[in-house]
């Protein structure tokens, strides 16, 4: 189990936050106390946790608010809710389990009990946070999968579309890479593999989305990043990526060709597939002339 594990404790009274906050802590768990509703949706908001233990009846927001509040910023993430309340009505209880409770617990309540109810559901987030990742992720080099890019790539245009700011793409395939498979072998070609999504991901930024597109290409979107600004993140990456790799005390020399497209500031509405198309050509156009280049097509 991992003792950092942070479970939010929301209840309006004081007695009974004291007595969780030591049941939870003497297993281990980072324990965060809310005494009212709307603060244990500004905690939620901050730093979510990983549990969240909450009361029915509060003054101001109910739990039933609460979780309609912070079930709004839970995106893909499983975040298992136990209501934890004096209230016995079957009524409470249902509404509770309807809205996406996981348990409901009456008041009082066995500490061996609770915690093992705890500890099961948190080795159910465990193995959905597993699967989640082993769906979204390129399990050789972490960037995102293709689905998932695309699919979050579009949202970001279309964030981009609504609030008028600019994003490109970068299209990026590394330059003669069968011929290090047919000479090096497939290890060989795996360890450029990792070694170039490695060195990208230190070069962008955490808001840009970054996916393995396919066998040796890899796609880049940047937000808020205008054609020059793009075209200097290129230059950067075919500077940082053209340093030889090591492979069993071998040095490995691969660079990589890169077609650039842009959705500016003011332009008209674009699509992804359209802008992925433009940057696919920029490759291709990058290939064509020797590779360790970039190309922008607009």
């Amino acid at each position: 189990m991992n003792k950092k594990t942070k479970i939010l404790v929301c209840d309006d009274e004081k007695s009974i936050r004291s007595v969780l906050k030591v049941i939870l802590e003497s297993e281990g768990y980072e324990v965060i106390i809310a005494s009212t509703g709307r603060e244990a949706v500004e905690i939620f908001k901050k730093d979510p946790p990983s549990l969240i233990l909450l009361d029915v009846s509060m003054p101001g927001m109910t739990g039933f608010e609460v979780m309609d509040n912070i079930k709004e910023y839970f995106g893909e993430n499983y975040i298992p809710i136990l209501f934890l309340t004096a209230s016995i009505k079957i009524d409470d209880k249902l509404r509770a389990l309807h809205r996406g409770a996981v348990d409901y617990l009456v008041k009082p309540v066995s500490p061996k009990e609770l915690i093992l109810r705890i500890q099961n559901f948190l080795e159910i987030k465990a193995k959905h946070d597993e699967l989640k990742k082993e769906a979204t992720f390129d399990w050789m080099t972490g960037a995102l999968n293709r689905a998932h890019f695309i699919r979050q790539a579009r949202e970001e245009l279309d964030k981009a579309l609504r609030n008028n700011f600019s994003v490109a793409i970068i299209l990026l395939d590394i330059d003669n890479f069968k011929e290090i498979n047919d000479t090096k072998g497939h290890a060989a070609g795996d360890r450029v593999i990792r070694e170039f999504a490695d060195r990208i991901k230190k070069l962008i930024r955490k808001i840009d989305l970054f996916g393995r597109f396919g066998g040796d290409e890899f796609i880049i979107m940047l937000s808020h990043k205008t054609e020059e600004e793009a075209k200097s993140v290129s230059e950067r990456l075919l500077s940082m990526l053209s340093k030889p790799i090591v492979f069993e005390k071998e040095k490995i020399r691969a660079t990589a060709s890169i077609g650039i497209s842009q959705k500016e500031v003011g332009s008209a509405p674009s699509d992804l597939e359209k802008l992925t198309q433009l940057a696919d050509q920029g490759l291709y156009a990058a290939k064509s002339k020797g590779g360790n280049t970039y190309i922008v097509k607009s």
